[in-house]
């Protein structure tokens, strides 16, 4: 949902979680701009008697943060009161010195510091580094943060890294000190365990109690109880049971990273799930080399007068456990562990080696180290591309092996067979031992189609669409790794469930096969033949694979509907003129017209004294005369726009205003026999000088019938069934060579524009009353227009 897609209540925690930081941003500028151009003495008080060098040439002069500073100005110093003495005792006019005496591991050192003006890079010097390093752990907890926002690791540390770098950049704040500024300070510093507790619960897998909205208000309850205490004391001062108050604040700290570390000792021992392991490994790690050595420097430096270390070094230390904390809630899956480590091999030489030649340079010439830069951005692309090259040496043959694959699935003629490749390719990619692919009902037909590949027998058993597993793909449209399912908070309640799943796929990952945003099937994929977890390179070629087979099913699909769209086609011809048929393929085809009651009109021809003909020539005088016949009379059929019904051996049926509209089918039906007829008149004498005696009659009647497609799926005719087709044919048989026989209905429609004349009653074969009956003769020259 992204971070603007939170409630307004989550929006409003987030803000303030950034305003906690911005006002620490706030408070440092502020410092800087005071300090700058003012008197400062060379070093800052700081707790337990030490010092840090306040100014670049005070640490270029020999003082180091850390020393324990034994005399001011030849008056001896109380360590437990040294911020207000260094204050006192120190002269602060320009141009005036101050002799200090302290000792630093073990040494006794006298030094004489001048007074100068701060200056800019004075406050780079003592502040910069560690503004940066406050800055990289809010920025870490950010990116986390936005790409998995309102989760309950992403709050853990959003809210850890907003108190710790606020701490971080307020520590070092000498000048312009207000009440203020002291009320948010040991704010923060009461706070500061609580968020980490509220981490230990998050990390490495969230505990079910940080879901509760109840667990995390006790949490920040306590934490502001705590946080009034810690104000409280500051504003008493070093009154009376008060004067150890900072001594329990940093003890409380260590505190909450040895419940930390104890977790993630528990979790790394006794878990079976090999991401929750991994996971809990890392954060151990991190947490003993980041998180405890700050916590216990403050605790020594509060509780004995005897421990002197400069602060800001170890400051550093925590970026050992920021890091991996926001890698961890970023990254989901598995770390390849023995390619990591050979990584770290390899970028540990290079750093020795940089290294080394960087205090070379620096030796020579400290500007010399700015001649590695150069050389370093233009190489250090290709160094990586070269080492993952050599670590991960399939990877670079990907692209390669998915142009193959789109090659072969696109020569696919079948779902089945394509559905056949994307099962196989897996291995090809990334050395899957076993892969399952499917489709679920609708996809490529009613029923799920399945096909699996490798060296695990799959059984298919019930229908994959009622899967939980398959639901929660549907539901998230995005890929889901076993791993994923013990760390997600999610997951919990249906956590048996994927884990049948995915043993029943024999699967590790599950991606979706995704068309115009649905889930239409999905790609199951088995662990590596080396036992390696599938890292996003792998899993982004797969997901590519998934989209080449929609793709591909996609032509498959459209070369199958354009085959039934031809054979459809070719069908209607049988019937329609080209016309007619583009507009019934427009609407669908024929599938989309259903048997209705239509006014249509009706024509018929047939040949008189075909029989007899027939009997006294040959077969192929017969066939050849036919032709003849058909062929004259049957251009004008779609030149009309009529509808062919069938062709019997000595007529035809035609018939007008079905399957399209035709306002004027009575006027064509009647030029188009007035056009046959005049052909047919040709063919007579033709006819004539071979002997044959056949004639051609016409009848036409209009009326209400039944069209549409009769007969069954290999063999379909379009039919017009009802009286109006029997009085049609019926004035058809009636009629003497050359004649149109017309119902009265015709007669009626035809109005102006055509000459008829009454044929009188007749009696006709089938029909149970006479008929009155008229000739059409002739009609006035117009343009014949065409559908």
């Amino acid at each position: 949902m992204g971070i603007f897609g939170g409630s307004a209540g989550q929006k409003l925690v987030f803000v303030a979680l950034l305003a906690v930081y911005a006002l620490a941003l706030g408070f440092s500028a502020q410092d800087k701009m005071e300090r700058i151009g003012r008197p400062d003495v060379g070093w800052v008080a700081d707790l337990g008697g030490t010092f840090s060098p306040s100014r670049l040439d005070a640490s270029e002069m020999g003082l180091r943060g850390g020393g324990r500073a034994l005399a001011i100005n030849g008056v001896p110093v109380d360590p437990q009161d040294f911020e207000r003495q260094s204050l006192e005792l120190a002269v602060r006019e320009p141009g005036a010195t101050n002799m200090i005496r302290f000792e630093r591991w073990g040494q006794v050192r006298e030094l004489t510091i001048p007074v100068a003006d701060w200056t800019w890079r004075d406050a780079l010097f003592t502040h910069g580094l560690i503004d940066i390093l406050a800055l990289l752990f809010v920025a870490t907890a950010l990116t986390s943060f936005a790409l998995r926002p309102y989760e309950a690791t992403s709050w853990a540390i959003l809210t850890l890294a907003s108190v710790t770098g606020s701490l971080l950049t307020v520590s070092l704040l000498t000048e312009g000190e207000s009440r203020l500024q002291g009320i948010y300070l040991n704010s923060l510093f009461g706070l500061l365990p609580f968020a980490i507790l509220h981490a230990g619960l998050a990390y490495p897998v969230v505990h079910p109690l940080i879901l509760r909205r109840s667990t995390v208000l006790t949490l920040y309850g306590l934490g502001a109880v705590s946080a009034a205490v810690q104000v409280g004391a500051w504003s008493l001062g070093a009154w009376g049971p008060f004067r150890h108050i900072g001594t329990i604040g940093t003890s409380l700290v260590l505190t909450a990273v040895l419940l930390f570390i104890v977790r993630s000792s528990v979790l790394a021992i006794r878990t079976r799930d090999p991401l929750v392991a991994q996971r809990a490994r890392i954060l151990l790690a991190a947490a003993i080399l980041g998180g405890s050595p700050p916590a216990a420097a403050a605790v020594l430096r509060e509780a004995t007068d005897w421990f002197a270390l400069d602060m800001r070094l170890v400051y550093w230390a925590m970026a050992f456990f920021f890091l991996p904390l926001g890698y961890i809630s970023v990254r989901q899956n598995l770390v390849n562990a023995r390619a990591a480590a050979r990584q770290a091999v390899v970028y540990a030489g290079v750093a020795a080696v940089l290294t080394g030649l960087g205090l070379v340079l620096i030796a020579v010439q400290a500007y010399a180290l700015s001649l590695l830069l150069f050389p370093l951005l233009y190489w250090w692309p290709g160094f990586q591309r070269g080492l993952a090259a050599r670590i991960y040496p399939k990877r670079a043959r990907l692209p390669k092996v998915l142009q193959e694959l789109e090659t072969e699935m696109a020569l696919c003629t079948s779902a089945a067979d394509l559905l056949s490749h994307v099962a196989s390719a897996p291995a090809r990619l990334c050395d899957a031992r076993s892969s399952v692919a499917f489709l679920l009902p609708g996809a490529a037909g009613p029923d799920e189609l399945v096909r699996a590949a490798g060296g695990v027998p799959f059984e298919y058993g019930s229908p994959f669409a009622g899967e939980t597993l398959i639901k929660l793909m549907e539901t998230t449209r995005k890929e889901i790794l076993r791993d994923q399912i013990a760390v997600e908070p999610q997951y919990s309640n249906i956590e048996a469930d994927c884990y049948a799943g995915f043993d029943r796929l024999d699967a590790t990952l599950l991606l979706p096969i995704l068309r115009e945003g649905r889930v239409i099937g999905g790609l199951a994929v088995g662990s590596t033949t080396t036992g390696d977890p599938y890292e996003p390179p792998e899993i982004q070629s797969l997901s590519t694979l998934a989209h080449q087979a929609v793709q591909a099913l996609s032509r498959v699909e459209a070369i199958q509907q354009l085959k039934a769209r031809e054979s459809e086609f070719q069908e209607l011809e049988r019937f329609f003129p080209p016309q007619i048929i583009d507009q019934i393929m427009e609407k669908g085809g024929a599938a989309e017209y259903r048997t209705a009651r239509k006014l249509v009109t009706v024509f018929f021809a047939d040949l008189r004294g075909f029989t007899s003909f027939s009997e006294r020539v040959e077969p192929e005088e017969v066939m050849a005369t036919l032709a003849e016949y058909h062929d004259s009379l049957g251009a004008h059929i779609a030149e009309y726009g009529g509808t062919l019904e069938r062709f019997t051996g000595d007529g035809f049926m035609v018939f007008f205003n079905d399957p399209v509209n035709q306002p004027d089918h009575v006027q064509r039906a009647a030029r188009m026999a007035l056009a046959m007829r005049q052909d047919v008149e040709s063919l007579y004498q033709s006819w004539r000088q071979k002997g044959y005696e056949i004639h051609v009659g016409f009848g036409i009647h209009t009326g209400y019938a039944t069209v549409g497609f009769v007969g069954y799926e290999a063999r379909l005719d379009y039919a017009v069934i009802g009286n109006v087709t029997n009085l049609a044919a019926r004035l058809s048989d009636a009629a003497q060579g050359g004649e149109i026989l017309i119902s009265v209905g015709v007669q009626a429609e035809l109005k102006d524009g055509f000459e008829t004349e009454s044929a009188g009653t007749l009696e006709l074969k089938g029909i149970s009353r006479p008929q009155p009956v008229h000739k059409l003769l002739s009609a006035q020259p117009m343009d014949r227009r065409k559908q």
